[in-house]
């Protein structure tokens, strides 16, 4: 469990990130924290040791990267999208921090059942689908294979 503070900047990061309007405004920014707060334990422990310090460097930042006397979490949505597109357009390490977030949140937030069904994606009725159709054509013999009597 993250700290206060961590997922803090978590939240903010998520609404920052994460798409909005065209049908993906579901009240889901709770689910996809908990999502990402599930996978951090499966970061290398490198990784896992330094997103902390780089989720920091994310908070503390604005004032030095942004000319801003304000926190991330304290920034609104919109402003903080921008920041976090200027930490990622300035290249290293802050560029890759900023890639894997958002690469995380995306696959939280697209993972999620009712954005999958806003978007038409039923995984486990298609893999049924497919089984079954695999099974049928199993089951059909070859075109131009003779029967033995």
């Amino acid at each position: 469990m993250p700290s206060r503070g961590t997922a803090r900047i978590l939240r903010a990061a998520v609404a920052a990130i994460r798409p909005r309007g065209h049908g993906f405004d579901q009240p889901i920014d709770d689910d996809v924290l908990a999502e990402l707060q599930r996978f951090f334990v499966h970061l290398p422990a490198p990784m896992r040791l330094g997103f902390p310090v780089g989720l920091r460097l994310l908070e503390w930042g604005p004032p030095v990267f942004a000319r801003r006397l304000t926190r991330f979490s304290d920034m609104p949505p919109d402003e903080a999208g921008a920041y976090l597109e200027s930490f990622q357009r300035a290249g290293g390490p802050r560029a890759a921090m900023v890639l894997g977030l958002r690469t995380l949140v995306f696959l939280a937030f697209y993972q999620h059942p009712r954005v999958l069904a806003d978007m038409g994606i039923d995984w486990q009725g298609r893999a049924a689908a497919l089984t079954r159709r695999r099974a049928e054509l199993l089951a059909t013999p070859p075109a131009g294979s003779a029967t033995s009597p």
